[in-house]
C-alpha cells in the first residue's frame, strides 16, 4: 500500500497523537474506579439518583443534578493542546431558597455528600427573608438521549491533520503580497451532560462548539498602512471541524475559507485605498453591515431582555436593564420601529447556544421577544417564568420556561443565559453595498464593536466608518465612533435587508459572580437608521 500525506496524517501520525492526549479520567460506578464511560452508560442514572435521594432525604422539596464531561482541544499550526474535565453539581430547593454544591468526583459517596451539602446551603440561605419559589411546569423527560449532529467530529480526526490545515492557511495567505496571518488557532469543545431531577426526568446529551481566532495582517505600501482583519466567519458555532473545512455554511459563509480570505483581503484593500478624512461630528443617516447589526442586537435587546437582569438580580455582577419594569412593559412598551421583530431559540442547526434540553431538563422553545416593534416577552427559566405569570395571563399564555437555563459546566450553578437571537429580515432585496448606493448622503459602518453601560441602555460604538456622498463611499474616518441609546436606535430604523443577506455570528457573554461565560449566536442582516450621532473619541476637549 502506498503511503501518501493524507494517509500518513490519518494513520501513522494519529498513533503518535495519542501521546498528547491527557490521561483518562476515572469514575467509581461500582466497587472500583474505572475509566470514564460514555454519557449514555445506564449506570450514570443510578449514580445521579444517589445525589437526588440524599438531597430529598435531607429535606429538599426539589433537587436536580448535572454530570458533565468536557473535552477541549485547542489547535495551533505546530501543536495541539488537549484538556479534559469531569464535574458534578447538585441543586436543592428548601423553604424558597436554593442551595448548590459541586465537585470533580463521580462516586456514590460523593454524590450523597453533595446532595446533603446542597440542602445545607439552602438551609443557610433560608435565614433570609421568606421566599416562595414556584417552578413553571415542565414535561418529564424519561431516559432520553441526544447528540448534536456535526459533519466532522474534531475529536475523531487526527490533530496533526488539523494542524496541517492551519499551516496550509498560512502558506496560502502569504502568497498574496504584503499579507500574513497574525493569529491562527482554533478551539473545539465537546461536552457530555447527564441531567436528573426529583420530578423524574433523566436525559443525556452531547454537544459541540467550535471557533477560530483567524486574523489577517495587511500592509499597503501605497498608503503605508498596516491593519488587521478578523475573519468573523469562524466565530463560535455549534459545529464540528466543518466550520473550517466545509466549502460553504448556510448563513455563515458562501465560499470556502480560502476564498473567504481572498474576498475579505480585497475588501480591506478597497476600504484602505479611500482617502482619510477629518471627522465633522454630528448626526447622520447610517448604513450598518450585518456584523454591526448583530452586535447592536446582542448588546441592546439581547441582554436587556434577560428577566433576572431586568428585575435587578444581576445588579452586583453583570448589570441591570433599561427595561426596568418588565411586568408592565410586556405588550405595551414600544422597543423599536414597526419593522423590528426579534426572535430567540436554542434549536437552530449550528447555533452556539443550541441544545436539546437546558440545564433544568426543559426542551427550549422558539419564542418572540419583539414583534412589530412591541416588546412581547423576556428570556426565562423555570423559576423566572413564574414571575411573569400575571403578564402571561393577560395575553392568554401559560407561564412556562423558554429553556434559557445554562452554565458552562456542572461545577457552576445554572443561570439564565442569552439564547440564539435572530433579527427578522426585511423586504429590501439588497445587501450592504446596495443600501449604501441608495443613500444620498450619510455614513457607512462596518464591523462595529460596542461598549455598553450598566443598564445596556447607552453605548459607544467603534467601527470602520466611511463618508457616503450620492450613494458612494468617498472617504474613511480613521478615528470615528458613534453614540446611541437603546431606547432610540431601534425606533430610528429605516430599512432592513432581506433574508438572503442575513449572517450568523457567535458571541460570548459573561454573567454572575464568579462570572460564567456562555456562547450564543446572533443572526442579522444589514440595515439603515436615521440620524446616528457620530463622534471622534480621540479628540481632546
Amino acid at each position: 500500500m502506498s503511503l501518501n500525506r493524507r494517509t500518513f496524517l490519518k494513520t501513522g501520525v494519529a498513533a503518535a497523537a495519542m501521546a498528547a492526549v491527557p490521561r483518562p479520567l476515572y469514575a467509581q460506578l461500582g466497587r472500583a474506579a474505572e475509566p470514564l464511560p460514555p454519557i449514555e452508560d445506564p449506570r450514570l442514572a443510578s449514580l445521579a439518583a444517589r445525589a437526588l435521594d440524599s438531597a430529598r432525604g435531607a429535606g429538599a422539596v426539589y433537587a436536580d443534578v448535572r454530570l458533565t464531561h468536557t473535552r477541549t482541544r485547542r489547535f495551533f499550526p505546530l501543536f495541539t493542546y488537549d484538556d479534559e474535565d469531569m464535574e458534578v453539581g447538585v441543586r436543592a430547593l428548601l423553604d424558597g431558597y436554593w442551595g448548590f454544591a459541586s465537585g470533580p468526583v463521580w462516586s456514590p459517596d460523593e454524590m450523597a455528600r453533595l446532595g446533603r451539602e446542597a440542602v445545607h446551603q439552602a438551609k443557610t440561605n433560608a435565614l433570609g427573608k421568606p421566599r416562595i419559589v414556584t417552578l413553571a411546569p415542565a414535561p418529564v423527560v424519561k431516559n432520553a438521549s441526544w447528540t448534536m449532529p456535526v459533519l466532522i467530529d474534531p475529536f475523531a480526526i487526527s490533530p496533526f491533520e488539523v494542524q496541517d490545515h492551519l499551516t496550509s492557511l498560512e502558506i496560502f495567505t502569504k502568497r498574496a503580497p504584503n499579507v500574513g496571518l497574525v493569529r491562527n488557532d482554533a478551539l473545539s469543545t465537546m461536552q457530555e451532560k447527564a441531567f436528573a431531577s426529583t420530578a423524574g426526568s433523566y436525559c443525556t446529551q452531547r454537544t459541540y462548539l467550535t471557533m477560530g481566532d483567524l486574523v489577517v495582517g495587511v500592509y499597503l505600501p501605497r498608503t503605508k498602512q498596516q491593519s488587521e482583519l478578523t475573519l468573523d466567519c469562524v466565530s463560535a458555532a455549534g459545529l464540528g471541524w466543518e466550520l473550517y473545512a466545509a466549502d460553504s455554511i448556510p448563513r455563515v459563509r458562501d465560499h470556502s475559507l480560502r476564498d473567504e480570505i481572498l474576498l475579505r483581503l480585497e475588501e480591506a484593500k478597497e476600504d484602505a485605498m479611500l482617502p482619510a478624512k477629518a471627522l465633522d461630528v454630528g448626526r447622520f443617516d447610517a448604513v450598518f453591515d450585518e456584523n454591526s447589526m448583530a452586535n447592536l442586537l446582542d448588546g441592546t435587546i439581547g441582554h436587556a431582555t434577560e428577566l433576572d437582569r431586568a428585575l435587578g438580580l444581576e445588579a452586583n455582577a453583570g448589570g441591570t436593564s433599561y427595561l426596568n419594569d418588565p411586568f408592565a412593559m410586556i405588550g405595551s412598551y414600544v422597543a423599536g420601529a414597526p419593522l423590528l421583530s426579534v426572535s430567540a431559540n436554542r434549536s437552530e442547526a449550528g447555533g452556539a447556544a443550541t441544545t436539546k434540553w437546558d440545564d433544568e431538563g426543559v426542551a427550549p422553545d422558539d419564542f418572540t421577544i419583539v414583534k412589530n416593534g412591541m416588546l412581547v416577552d423576556f428570556q426565562t427559566t423555570r423559576e423566572s417564568a413564574g414571575w411573569l405569570e400575571d403578564a402571561y395571563a393577560k395575553s392568554g399564555k401559560p407561564a412556562h420556561s423558554h429553556g434559557c437555563a445554562n452554565a458552562p459546566s456542572a461545577v457552576e450553578a445554572p443561570m439564565q443565559h442569552v439564547p440564539n437571537l435572530t433579527l427578522a429580515p426585511g423586504r429590501e432585496a439588497s445587501d450592504f453595498n446596495a443600501l449604501v448606493s441608495g443613500m444620498p448622503d450619510g455614513i457607512a459602518i462596518k464591523r462595529a464593536s460596542l461598549d455598553m453601560d450598566f443598564q445596556h441602555g447607552s453605548g459607544l460604538g467603534l467601527a470602520a466608518v466611511f463618508e457616503v456622498k450620492k450613494g458612494k463611499r468617498i472617504a474613511r474616518y480613521p478615528s470615528a465612533g458613534f453614540l446611541f441609546r437603546s431606547t432610540e436606535i431601534w425606533k430610528s430604523l429605516l430599512t432592513i435587508s432581506a433574508d438572503k443577506t442575513s449572517r450568523r455570528f457567535g458571541v460570548s457573554a459573561q454573567k454572575g459572580e464568579p462570572p460564567q461565560t456562555c456562547y450564543h449566536s446572533v443572526t442579522a442582516a444589514p440595515a439603515a437608521v436615521k440620524q446616528l450621532t457620530l463622534i471622534d473619541p480621540l479628540r481632546k476637549a
